[in-house]
């Protein structure tokens, strides 16, 4: 099955936002006057086989300061909207092969709860014998709009989500490629490098690569050894997402750089990685800039300095030895040139030495 750019790019952004955004036990979506839900635990991930039945009670929570009667049911997710919230898959919705709400079954499709207690939402899944092996998501929501305002699209309620993540055991592939890995510019006047590092999930299972981020300098020293994605950010399968981040170095940095990335993913004893590289250079503009016009006034004044010698020397001459010294010059070339350019030269190199010695 193709699925498109913009769909599997959406995907990746819900993944981002639902799944691992959620690093609380406790969901909570509060309104302006006090009123909200909370929802406990935010997500349930478990393994499964085909056929295999479980059941499951969250806890949701009144945070509001009247009784309140929630309605519940099931969603799969389909995009992220610009504020990152998730956008829940409607009807006619083409299918990407992970989806789960079919499987959940809930014991109730409302619930009422008193003013800051909680009550039990109990629901069961049923992993079906055809399933596939790999990750399967959905989620369980609350909300406080009947299910007609939600398929309007009239809702200006809130909502909360308990998000299920089930792995269906079988043949489970888990596979990824890094498909770009670059900096944000060639150039950097400092040690502020941004990263981008784009991953894509080729199997059929979540992988969140985590691991190594190396820098060298010039020499091949290490300067810096970073954690990739130490949160461990997950890829949905199927999909490309771009992991952006940063370096930053108090010190004064100059040359070349070199960054590998090596990547681990995996589940333990089979785990697996990738790595690339990118080179940047760092050109601290606001000390090279003074230097080199400091360089720029000495070579200028090494040129006038012997173009004025060259002039004096010639006017003292007269008669035939002058003559007799301009068709030498004319025949052979001017020395005193040819060591204004060696001088000139000798002086650069110099400063370049200088510069590596110094920001090396």
């Amino acid at each position: 099955m193709q699925f498109s750019l913009p769909f599997m790019a959406r995907l990746v952004g819900v993944l981002a936002c639902v799944l691992l955004g959620l690093s609380a036990s406790t969901v909570r979506a509060q309104a302006n006057l006090g009123a909200g839900i909370g929802i406990s635990p935010a997500i349930i991930e478990e393994g499964a086989t085909p056929g295999e039945v479980k059941r499951y009670t969250v806890s949701v929570a009144n945070l509001s300061d009247t009784e309140q009667k929630y309605y519940l049911y099931v969603r799969d997710i389909v995009g992220v909207k610009n504020d990152n919230s998730p956008v829940y898959a409607e009807e006619g919705v083409e299918p990407t092969g992970f989806e789960l709400s079919s499987w959940v079954q809930l014991d109730a499709e409302e619930l009422v709860v008193a003013p800051g207690t909680e009550a039990p939402l109990s629901f069961t899944l049923t992993v079906p014998d055809t399933a596939s092996p790999g990750s399967h998501f959905g989620a369980v929501f609350v909300s406080v709009e009947p299910p007609r305002l939600r398929t309007t699209g009239a809702a200006v309620g809130y909502e909360v989500a308990n998000i299920v993540s089930i792995r269906v055991a079988g043949d489970a592939n888990e596979k990824a490629e890094i498909r770009q890995f670059s900096t944000g510019q060639y150039f950097y006047g400092s040690t502020n490098v941004d990263f981008s590092l784009r991953i894509e999930n080729l199997g059929n299972v979540l992988v969140r690569p985590t691991g190594p981020l190396e820098i060298t300098n010039m020499f091949g020293e290490n300067v810096a050894t970073l954690v990739f994605n130490d949160s461990q950010a997950s890829v949905f399968p199927g999909v490309v997402r771009e992991y952006s981040f940063k370096w930053s170095d108090d010190g004064i940095g100059f040359g070349r750089y070199l960054a590998r990335v090596s990547p681990i993913y995996g589940e333990a004893g089979s785990k697996s990685t990738i790595s690339s590289t990118v080179s940047f250079w760092v050109l601290p503009m606001n000390i090279i800039g003074p230097a080199a016009i400091t360089l720029a006034l000495i070579l200028l004044a090494i040129y006038v300095g012997v173009k004025l010698y060259v002039r004096r020397t010639m006017a003292i001459m007269s008669g035939a030895g002058e003559r007799r010294m301009v068709r030498t010059v004319r025949r052979r070339g001017s020395p005193v040139l040819l060591m204004t350019f060696i001088a000139m030269l000798a002086t650069t190199v110099l400063f370049l030495i200088l510069l590596l010695l110094i920001f090396a």
